[in-house]
């Protein structure tokens, strides 16, 4: 049997909120570790991320923007569904908000299977997040479709000939969400049944270059002739630490485009 250790570090913060400020910094908040780091943090802020149909005054902005900076700077992903309230008032004075959130760096995103509010609550007007990790050798990778085969030609008449709801009349906010839902599903589903699954693998790169690979050969070609005693002691080494380098560029380039291309 072969165990698996490693090093994990979990912060559990409470900020109290004092005028324009909060009694827990960004820079406390959200450490700079390599090793996998959970944030759960209690901040008293709004921000569209974790509440998308709230709307943020000035004054919210300002309060939250240094946060989501911080996070954003140390590629910390915030693990909450948007949407997905933690918080409900016990007056019908104050809507729910998402205000107990909970962050992940990139070396827990691998752990991280699901985070909803599914406990009971415990008295306190807060809802109890759970958070699931499991080792990412044991979790298979998730089916996604094969974009590539989706049979266009069965498709086109069947959206064509396809009925959908009548909007309402006197629409309500409710009563519209139902209604675009409702057509939404019908839509997804056409097209999502008409198209073949396939399983990503576990070992898919997408930040892997044509130039990583020649550098990988190099290091390996290297590493040989050095074990076989047939060139310089100090070439491998630079072939090695060129090659890892130029991983680690690879990955950040690829992580900073991805964040680029994400909208609202």
């Amino acid at each position: 049997m072969i165990l698996l250790r490693i090093l994990f570090r979990l912060y559990n913060a409470y900020s109290i909120p004092s005028g324009h400020n909060r009694s827990v910094s960004p820079v406390d908040l959200f450490p700079q570790h390599d090793f996998p780091t959970l944030v759960l943090a209690d901040l008293n802020i709004d921000h569209s991320a974790s509440d998308p149909t709230r709307f943020l005054s000035n004054h919210d902005q300002f309060i939250c923007s240094p946060y989501v900076d911080r996070a954003s700077a140390l590629l910390f992903c915030l693990l909450n569904t948007p949407g997905v309230y933690t918080r409900f008032s016990f007056t019908s004075n104050h809507r729910p908000a998402v205000l107990y959130l909970s962050f992940a760096n990139t070396a827990l995103l691998l752990f991280f299977s699901s985070c909803n509010p599914s406990l009971l609550p415990t008295g306190s007007d807060h809802t109890p997040l759970t958070i699931i990790l499991s080792t990412p050798l044991l979790k298979p990778p998730p089916k996604g479709l094969n974009w590539k085969y989706t049979d266009w030609d069965h498709i086109s008449p069947l959206l064509a000939d396809l009925t959908l709801a009548t909007p309402p009349a006197l629409p309500t906010p409710h009563s519209l969400d139902l209604w675009f839902d409702d057509g939404l599903a019908k839509i997804t589903h056409l097209i999502t049944s008409n198209t073949p699954t396939k399983r990503l693998s576990s070992y898919s790169k997408p930040w892997w270059t044509p130039e990583l690979t020649q550098l990988q050969g190099i290091h390996h070609h290297t590493s040989h002739l050095m074990r076989k005693n047939q060139t310089s002691p100090a070439l491998a080494p630079v072939a090695r630490n060129t090659y890892f380098k130029a991983i680690q560029s690879a990955k950040r380039v690829h992580w900073s485009q991805f964040l680029a291309n994400l909208d609202a």
